[in-house]
């Protein structure tokens, strides 16, 4: 058994540790402000050590790493490493808000949070963002409100979990949530001008709007040990396009722009199936080797392969 891994050998870490306490107001065009909400959200999560002593088995710790990733690799706007601002106009970045200031406003109507006023964007943008909170009523775009809904009834359920209880309607919760918030996303990105990125990194991302669905029905875990086994080294560290991506993350890369541009029946059919596959436990406990049956196949999967479709022919 591999040893496991600590936060403080993650470039994460500083994220977490320089992440300021929230009062009053929370900026979302500011990256640590963003970081500082998954850190109160996965410490106001763990009432009674539901998530273990040391939180590691908290689903948001997925949100965390995948906002770190986005950072790091310069998805958030071109200056975002230097100064911290995300360009509100950086559909990466709008992408990321669904998944941080839509979480935030359900954890503060299921009372996990406090309600803070929300900053909006400091110049005119394209996409549509959350104004107000605090004494001031908030705004949220319509198409946003089923995300906080999601959201709400998300930490609701963590809430009224007893810690040592089966935790998988807790993912399948946070899954539910999180795709209906990027589907508001791949919705708006659609038929958008790709710059500041490349037509094939907006493609990504669209991709990778259509991979959370699979994702989703397999209730993908997101708590830190699985995400530090199987979460990291395998998207790219630079916008695409780029020619000398290691081959783990070249294969990733292949099968999510293949996703993107896959005709909607056509990934309206594989999707029915690959739910079909994953209707029982057992299949979603082999998630890991089913997803790559399926994006990859090849001789050392044969077996694999042949299992999935026993899953997928099952009555």
């Amino acid at each position: 058994m591999s040893t496991p891994v600590e936060l403080a050998e993650l470039d994460l870490f500083h994220a977490w540790s320089e992440a300021p306490a929230l009062t009053g107001t929370f900026d979302p065009f500011t990256f640590h402000h963003r970081m500082a909400a998954y850190r109160q959200l996965i410490d106001a999560t763990n009432h009674a050590g539901l998530f273990g002593p040391d939180n590691r088995r908290n689903p948001l710790w997925g949100l965390m790493f995948q906002a770190q990733w986005q950072f790091r690799s310069g998805r958030l706007g071109r200056n975002s490493r230097q100064d911290g601002h995300i360009d509100p106009d950086a559909a990466w970045g709008y992408g990321n808000y669904s998944l941080n200031v839509i979480p935030w406003l359900g954890a503060v109507e299921a009372g996990t949070v406090p309600d803070l006023v929300i900053a909006g964007p400091s110049v005119a943008s394209r996409f549509r963002y959350v104004s107000g909170g605090g004494a001031a009523p908030v705004q949220v775009p319509p198409e946003f409100e089923k995300g906080v809904a999601d959201w709400r009834d998300y930490f609701r359920l963590v809430a009224a979990t007893e810690r040592g209880t089966d935790q998988e309607p807790i993912r399948f919760a946070l899954w539910r949530a999180h795709r209906t918030c990027l589907d508001v996303v791949a919705t708006r990105v659609a038929n958008i001008d790709p710059a500041p990125y490349t037509a094939a990194e907006l493609a990504f991302l669209q991709g990778w709007c259509r991979m959370v669905l699979y994702l989703d029905a397999a209730a993908w875990p997101t708590d830190f040990d699985f995400m530090t086994q199987y979460g990291l080294d395998v998207l790219p560290e630079q916008l695409l396009p780029q020619s000398d991506l290691p081959p783990r993350v070249r294969s990733n890369v292949r099968n999510v722009l293949t996703l993107a541009r896959t005709p909607v029946w056509r990934h309206n059919l594989n999707l029915w199936m690959w739910r079909r596959i994953m209707r029982t436990r057992k299949a979603r406990d082999e998630v890991v080797t089913m997803l790559d049956a399926l994006f990859n196949p090849n001789p050392a999967n044969t077996a694999n392969r042949r299992r999935m479709i026993g899953y997928l022919l099952r009555p």
